[in-house]
């Protein structure tokens, strides 16, 4: 399977003591979790063996371990392939980027945050960002700064009064390509590298915070932001205990962590594109052009896909019993209580979708993966140092779990004593439900914590969510003295953006001396083909055995002028690769494909940096997307790179 090197594999071992490695070849064995307080029992039957050799082990040395270790595991003895990650990868014209990313804060936060009771302070929540960065270090992916300074600055917009998240990193995605790490950061991660950094991200959490009897800690929740994911296989599915030792590694870290009283937030995945949402097969096979024989996967990404409930009793089976006591001692239960002695379940972790300013789901949405709550994730971008140039926006489910996040994290400052639980049930309660182009409510396509029917999909609020705790019988102190007022709706928009018309004077310094050309979205007889060539190659932006979140594209910057009906392309100036042609693919506000207008590129496309402006005549009345999907060579493989772009008007 492409991602797999053969390297590293995992088992699990009743007794927690790892089997010898074959003593004449260079494999090394050692627990997989381990921390500076003591591992839990179900965790430490965990252990890597990792070959400590040049280039792949050879058939013999694959055989003489399995031989030395794979009986004795009493789950599947695997190799852990590279088969994690988030996707950036081009970037964008410096001047736009301030712009998206205070569109992006106003879009979740509103006008303003609600305000904090004089001489009060906020619960601050420790935030853990399982993504490409290790702590202060800078990455060479810059996923994890788009998606840890989303969530810090949503919640700390003036630091100096209101501040609810201590954001930390924990690098789940170490690897720069199949075999090389990079301590600092990678692209691409395996299950037990997330599950570790899951762990670390607990285990770091309670050493820090509840170090002593009666002293208050400082971060009294954490929530673990995974906007990571892996594409539905043989490692990603709904049954745990048919998966291999790597994959149960991630999925018991994660029950690890909620069991401790941790919220999990993950992305719920996106789509690499296509009219048919057709992917690569999992192993990477297949020609450059899909085949007929090539299946469409739908579903979940994983961990999103491992949604489910889970009760203060398995955990109590898999951690020990009354394992709970010293944070139910200090008023921060992991679990509600429906009366006195008995709780109630709560999710095993929160996946979490993406939608536009107009709440329709955005275009990289995957199939059959919509959950019961989304977020704003379109075309977000953050910084962690203000000399430095924002990183490129990203558009997709990891901007709607760091969104929700954020939410989350803003609404518990206020009343950190309720549980993971009633924080979800808060942010859905007061959340609001987003619609299809027929007005309908949507419900969510997955199963999550109720028996049907479905859950309507709903998009929350934090000012609804904080007014709901500050007008209880009991509000807490950090309330605001003056009672709040009723929140306004979201102002939904017609187009993808609710304002970016501040976008079109840079747009316009950008294409002054562009001519702007004619492409026609249809002749008068023809009818909009729903077939896009370029929509059928393989996204090239990643390999092709990765399948993960937010995805960026050649355009630098791309804008589309509903009013106008012109769309404007800015080449990126580093984009190396050669473009061959370019189609634009409209949506109407279902995500439903409307028709393509093919963009014939002049010879100045092969090669960037290239400005084009295209006039398009026969718009349809409904469009509400767009997308370009470029046609691209690289290395002598041709493939396609397809982003979102802007509306305004």
């Amino acid at each position: 399977m492409a991602g797999c090197t053969g390297r590293r594999w995992v088992g699990r071992f009743p007794g927690g003591v790892c089997p010898a490695a074959p003593t004449d070849m260079p494999w090394k064995g050692r627990k997989l979790f381990q921390s500076e307080i003591e591992v839990p029992a179900f965790l430490a039957e965990y252990c890597v063996y990792e070959y400590s050799g040049a280039g792949a082990p050879d058939p013999a040395a694959t055989a003489a371990l399995q031989a030395a270790v794979a009986g004795s595991s009493d789950c599947t003895f695997t190799e852990d392939c590279v088969t994690v990650g988030p996707l950036t990868d081009e970037k964008e014209v410096d001047a736009t980027r301030s712009i998206l990313h205070d569109e992006f804060i106003q879009q979740v936060n509103g006008a303003a945050l609600p305000p904090v009771n004089p001489g009060e302070t906020l619960a601050i929540a420790r935030v853990a960002v399982i993504d490409t960065k290790a702590g202060a270090q800078t990455p060479e992916n810059p996923h994890a700064t788009v998606v840890g300074g989303l969530i810090r600055d949503l919640t700390c917009s003036d630091p100096g009064v209101r501040c609810a998240a201590d954001v930390t990193y924990e690098l789940g995605l170490p690897h720069l390509n199949n075999i090389k790490l990079d301590p600092s950061g990678g692209h691409f991660g395996s299950m037990s590298q997330v599950a570790t950094a899951i762990y670390r991200s607990v285990s770091d959490w309670q050493s820090q915070n509840y170090t002593a009897p009666g002293v208050p800690p400082v971060n009294p929740r954490l929530v673990i932001n995974a906007s990571i994911g892996a594409q539905p296989g043989l490692d990603c599915g709904p049954n745990a205990q048919q998966l291999s030792c790597a994959a149960q590694s991630a999925y018991d870290a994660i029950r690890h962590a909620t069991c401790q009283g941790a919220l999990v937030v993950t992305a719920a995945g996106n789509s690499r594109g296509g009219e048919l949402r057709h992917e690569p097969g999992i192993d990477g096979s297949g020609a450059d052009y899909f085949s007929d024989g090539e299946v469409e996967l739908s579903g979940g990404t994983c961990p999103a896909a491992w949604t489910r409930m889970i009760s203060r009793d398995e955990c109590e089976g898999i951690e020990g019993q009354g394992y709970d006591a010293v944070f139910i001692n200090e008023g921060y239960a992991p679990f509600s209580e429906s009366s006195p002695g008995a709780t109630i379940e709560t999710p095993l972790l929160v996946p979490v979708a993406g939608v536009d300013a107009s709440n329709a789901l955005l275009p990289n949405a995957r199939k059959g993966s919509l959950p019961r709550n989304v977020a704003f994730g379109l075309l977000g971008t953050a910084r962690e140092d203000p000399t430095l140039p924002f990183p490129p926006p990203m558009t997709g489910s990891s901007l709607g779990a760091a969104a929700w996040t954020a939410t989350a994290v803003n609404a518990w400052a206020y009343q950190p004593e309720l549980t993971p639980r009633e924080i979800i049930d808060l942010l859905h309660t007061t959340g609001r439900p987003i619609r299809d182009a027929q007005n309908a409510v949507r419900t969510a396509e997955v199963d999550w914590d109720h028996a049907p029917p479905l859950e309507e999909v709903k998009r929350p609020s934090v000012c609804a969510a904080i007014r709901q705790i500050c007008i209880s019988t009991s509000p807490p102190a950090a309330c605001p003295a003056t009672p709040m007022p009723a929140c306004e709706p979201f102002a939904s928009s017609p187009t993808q953006n609710r304002d970016l018309r501040a976008l079109a004077p840079h747009f316009s310094a950008l294409f002054a001396n562009t001519a702007s050309m004619p492409a026609s979205f249809f002749g008068p007889s023809a009818t909009p083909s729903s077939a896009v060539p370029v929509d059928k190659l393989r996204n090239l932006s990643t390999p092709s055995w990765i399948h993960p979140q937010p995805e960026t594209f050649p355009c630098g910057n791309c804008v589309f002028n509903l009013g106008l009906g012109n769309v404007q392309i800015y080449i990126n100036p580093d984009f190396t690769s050669t473009i061959l042609t370019a189609s634009l693919l409209l949506n109407d506000a279902n995500g439903g494909r409307l028709g393509s207008v093919p963009l014939i590129p002049p010879s100045s496309w092969m090669s960037a940096p290239a400005k084009l402006s295209y006039t398009i005549s026969n718009l349809p009345a409904n469009a509400a997307q767009a997308v370009i999907s470029f046609e691209v060579e690289s290395g002598g493989v041709t493939g396609s790179s397809t982003g979102t772009i802007p509306f305004i008007q």
